[in-house]
């Protein structure tokens, strides 16, 4: 188990070093990659939406789950 928390407390140290909230980091690229498959599976669902819902409001849901993902993992905000 220490090999696991030593290599989660690298991923997490190399994503604050490397400005989380500036586009191109790699806290970015990682909120962009979950923001993206909540979107996926916002869509994927969408039959279950009773009124539909918009292309910018699944972005908008999808981004604010990357943001919450990144604080709550790496301690991280990458809502900028």
């Amino acid at each position: 188990m220490d090999k696991v928390k030593e290599a989660f407390d690298t991923i997490k140290q190399a994503m604050i070093d490397d400005n989380p909230s500036e586009q191109g980091s790699y806290a970015h690229s990682w909120h962009c990659n979950i923001a993206m498959m909540c979107y996926d599976a916002i869509r994927a669902n969408e039959p279950l939406v009773d009124d539909g819902l918009l292309h910018e409001d699944a972005i908008k849901i999808g981004n604010e789950a990357a943001s919450r993902f990144m604080k709550l993992c790496f301690d991280v905000d990458t809502k900028g």
